[in-house]
């Protein structure tokens, strides 16, 4: 998944460093739970998912949500490798599997088995391109990035959202997200770093970038699509 500074302050360091796998555990990735631009854009697609339908209940959305937080969990799990990670993986597969079977339950719309099986698509093209061109490369971190914004759709179809409405949100978080993640990267991918205080500054201000115009684009949405 993509990076924000805190997750690829080190590797920006080193010109041209190549990561590879490493024999019994670790792969030389950095892990992506460390990208707090990850979660941000995580939480932000799946509030924004559950939240953009207005004639159905929240709670299977949610549950779906969660579930595509398992899955996160579990690729960052074997992008990073080690035996001290399995834990991990088995914590998100559990998520993975009980949320979405929880959602179904409660009657959540059981086509967002559908629409996560299409987000299986820019997650594989971001392994590949981040395995191929490094990490910060624009190609893995737009299809990483895209990867996380498809919870938003997940999340909106198990909610009942009509395919209008899920298209337009996912193209709306999306491509604010890619923008402001190669923003965030421009500098590390010519080289530079950054100190602690610059990250935590820069990580608050994109934490509320992404609130504000998750926000508008919800109720853009309601308003507009109704």
């Amino acid at each position: 998944m993509a990076d924000t500074p805190s997750n690829a302050t080190s590797a920006a360091r080193i010109p041209g460093k190549s990561w590879r796998r490493r024999p019994f555990g670790g792969t030389g990735q950095p892990d992506p739970l460390r990208a707090h631009g990850a979660w941000i854009y995580l939480f932000a697609a799946v509030g924004a998912g559950a939240l953009v339908g207005d004639d159905h209940p929240v709670e299977p959305a949610l549950l779906v949500g969660t579930g595509f937080a398992g899955v996160f969990l579990m690729a960052a799990a074997l992008s990073v490798g080690g035996r001290r990670k399995i834990r991990q993986f088995l914590v998100g597969a559990s998520l993975a599997i009980l949320c979405p079977l929880a959602a179904l339950w409660l009657h959540a719309e059981p086509v967002f088995l559908l629409v996560a099986a299409l987000a299986l698509v820019p997650a594989a093209a971001c392994i590949v391109a981040e395995r191929k061109l490094g990490f910060l490369s624009k190609t893995a971190l737009i299809t990483g990035v895209a990867a996380l914004a498809m919870a938003a759709p997940v999340v909106a179809s198990a909610g009942g959202v009509s395919w209008p409405r899920t298209i337009a949100l996912f193209g709306l978080l999306a491509t604010f997200f890619c923008w402001r993640t190669l923003r965030v990267a421009a500098p590390l991918q010519g080289g530079g770093a950054w100190n602690r205080h610059q990250l935590r500054t820069r990580g608050l201000r994109e934490a509320a970038f992404a609130a504000v115009w998750t926000l508008a684009v919800v109720v853009a949405l309601r308003v507009s699509l109704d």
